[in-house]
C-alpha cells in the first residue's frame, strides 16, 4: 500500500469531512475487482479525482459526496459483512486495497486524534 496516498486520503477525508464516489443511476456504486474476482468499493478524498475517474466503463457514473458521518455508518454496515474498501483507485485501475473494519478503526482514530 502506498503509504504517502493512503496518509492523506485518512487526513483529507477527516478533514474536509467527506468521502466521494461514483454512483450509477440504478444506485449502484462503482466497484474495481482484482484479477482473483474480490470486489472493492470505489472511494476517493478528492471529489476531482473521482470526477476524473468518470469514464469507460464508469462514463455513465455520477460524482457523489458522502459525509464522514454516513461514511463511517457504512463502514460498520461493511466491515459486518467482510466488505474491502478500494481507496483512490487509478486511471489504470490500481487500488489500495484496505478492509473496511480496518478503514473504520483508522477513521475514527484519526477523527478523534484531530478533534484534539
Amino acid at each position: 500500500m502506498e503509504t504517502s496516498v493512503f496518509n492523506r486520503f485518512i487526513h483529507d477525508v477527516v478533514a474536509n469531512e467527506s468521502v466521494w464516489l461514483l454512483q450509477a443511476m440504478d444506485g449502484m456504486f462503482a466497484m474495481v475487482e482484482s484479477a482473483d474476482r474480490k470486489s472493492f468499493l470505489a472511494v476517493w478524498d478528492k471529489e476531482s479525482d473521482a470526477q476524473n475517474a468518470v469514464s469507460d466503463e464508469w462514463q455513465d457514473y455520477s460524482v457523489v459526496h458522502m459525509d464522514l458521518t454516513e461514511w463511517i455508518h457504512w463502514l460498520n454496515e461493511m466491515a459486518e459483512d467482510e466488505a474491502w474498501i478500494g481507496v483512490c483507485p487509478d486511471e489504470e485501475g490500481r487500488i489500495l486495497p484496505v478492509e473496511a473494519v480496518k478503514l473504520l478503526e483508522i477513521l475514527v482514530g484519526e477523527r478523534k486524534a484531530q478533534r484534539n
